[in-house]
């Protein structure tokens, strides 16, 4: 039987975290709640995904 063997490897930009540490600063200094439809739309913007066979 043969086997596979996957890898997903996930990146993101540079400005992913800091966008992040951002909106959960101003919504902790504010006391409101993100808009998580639109936070994980930015987001997804930086983020890529691969798959890697091996």
């Amino acid at each position: 039987m043969a086997s596979l063997h996957l890898t997903l490897r996930i990146t993101y930009a540079w400005w992913v975290m800091p966008y992040l540490r951002a909106v959960a600063t101003f919504a902790w200094l504010t006391g409101m709640e993100p808009d998580c439809a639109k936070l994980v739309e930015t987001m997804m913007r930086g983020v890529k995904f691969e798959v890697v066979s091996e």
